[in-house]
């Protein structure tokens, strides 16, 4: 097949009256009026004065016009050529309000381009057989294979600065697929859009334990989420099961509650956050049982109840709150052991400034009592998705006075009514962690 590259005037380039966009037109002004109002050409020129020019990918080809010497007929890229040629002038444009709309284009460019390297062929034949290789599909292997949606979203999750509905659900998916939490084969079978439409619901994406929209941070125990994750994604290929792609936002709520009664999701949340998506995978002792993963066993788990401080050294929070971080400071670095009731008194101080914060953040008023403060954000929190299990210490706090956990107890430990030691005031923060967790991410 004969072809040239060689630089080419846009003045020498005519529009094709024969393109398969449209039937045959043999006035290029009606052409160019066809290609404004069918095929999008002003959001193209528009792209085009923003970035300067094309794709560097792709090359217009023409072919010799068989009329006039020395001009061209657009083979490939009708569009561009048509494109270029009202930015470099206007008037060509069917309407005023389009001649208007591609000289203000035209104004905000530093130049529009007058020539291009084009792929020169010797007549229209010799450009069909690539130019069907461009529009005519994949054509087993040889032609251009659009990307699936799972593709797009690797490709955007990539790019810092992209965005694409469905990352959260392909980054599940290669989680799945590194793993192994299900076959393989089985992997290859999900519907990314189906499982997107469950991600994009915050209550259910909540449920899964899932802190954000964007990645795979977690805020509970890796086991509990491969857990609930293989349930979902089983129920995701079974049409028998509640998962569906015309769910509504009521079904995917619903199901999500159903994880949560049936015992399949996290029993505990607001752990440290920990993001899935860039932790490395399994060593190669796991195996696979019946297409779900067989984790190993954990080594050396001290108890929580033999650490130095109240806070966990691995619980992390960004606070903005003066007040707050130096009280939250001061009871991170603390020896409970020694300073029990400096500890004590300091955990009290960390559940109030914060209570109080959120609820001025929330336009509520801060009753004098603490446990009635809490009672408050109680509500709050499970209006925000919270289920009643995950609130339960907090309730606790809010409405039982006589409990060791309570506002009440803690004050009187701090006003010398009973000794507490540092294994209370460590169980303390770990019955309420997972709501200070979320109070300080909902005040930063």
């Amino acid at each position: 097949m004969t072809y040239a590259v060689k630089k080419i005037k846009l003045s020498r380039v005519y529009l094709d009256n024969a393109n398969p966009r449209h039937d045959p037109i043999e006035n290029e002004l009606e052409i160019i009026a066809y290609l404004i109002e069918k095929e999008n050409v002003k959001q193209l020129a528009r792209h085009i004065s923003e970035v300067g020019g094309t794709s560097p990918l792709e090359r217009i080809a023409v072919f010799p016009h068989p009329k006039i010497k020395d001009a061209f007929i657009a083979a490939e890229g009708n569009r561009r050529v048509c494109a270029f040629k009202l930015l470099a002038d206007p008037d060509k444009a069917n309407t005023e309000a389009n001649k208007k709309y591609f000289r203000k284009l035209a104004a905000n460019m530093e130049r529009v381009p007058n020539a291009f390297e084009m792929v020169v062929f010797e007549d229209r034949k010799e450009s069909r057989s690539w130019i069907s290789l461009r529009h005519e599909g994949e054509q087993n292997g040889i032609g251009t294979r659009t990307w699936d949606a799972r593709q797009i979203t690797r490709f955007n999750a990539q790019s810092e600065g992209a965005s694409n509905p469905n990352i959260q659900a392909s980054l599940l998916i290669e989680y799945a697929r590194r793993e192994h939490l299900l076959k393989a084969d089985r992997i290859d079978e999900l519907s990314i859009t189906t499982l997107t439409r469950y991600l994009s619901n915050p209550v259910f994406r909540h449920v899964l334990g899932l802190i954000d929209t964007k990645t795979l941070t977690i805020s509970v125990a890796v086991e509990e989420f491969n857990r609930v994750v293989i349930k979902f994604l089983n129920d995701a290929l079974d049409p028998a099961s509640e998962v569906g792609s015309r769910s509504t936002a009521a079904d995917r709520k619903a199901y999500g509650e159903k994880l949560r009664n049936d015992g399949v999701a996290p029993s505990n949340y607001g752990l440290t956050p920990v993001d899935l998506g860039t932790r490395q995978p399994r060593d190669s002792s796991s195996t696979e049982k019946g297409g779900e993963a067989v984790l190993p066993s954990v080594r050396n788990n001290p108890s929580p109840d033999k650490r130095r401080s109240v806070i966990p050294s691995d619980f992390s929070a960004r606070i903005t709150d003066k007040i707050l971080k130096r009280l939250y400071d001061e009871l991170r670095a603390i020896d409970a052991e020694q300073y029990s009731f400096s500890a004590t008194y300091l955990l009290r101080a960390v559940i109030e400034q914060a209570a109080t914060i959120y609820l001025k953040k929330n336009g509520r008023a801060a009753p004098k009592e603490l446990h009635q403060r809490l009672g408050i954000v109680a509500d709050l929190l499970s209006a925000d998705g919270f289920t009643e299990r995950e609130l339960k210490s907090l309730r606790v706090m809010a409405n039982d006075k006589d409990s060791r956990y309570s506002p009440d107890s803690i004050g009187h430990f701090v006003h010398g009514g009973m000794i507490p030691t540092k294994t209370y005031a460590i169980k303390a923060w770990d019955s309420i962690e997972h709501v200070l967790l979320a109070l300080l991410r909902k005040i930063a």
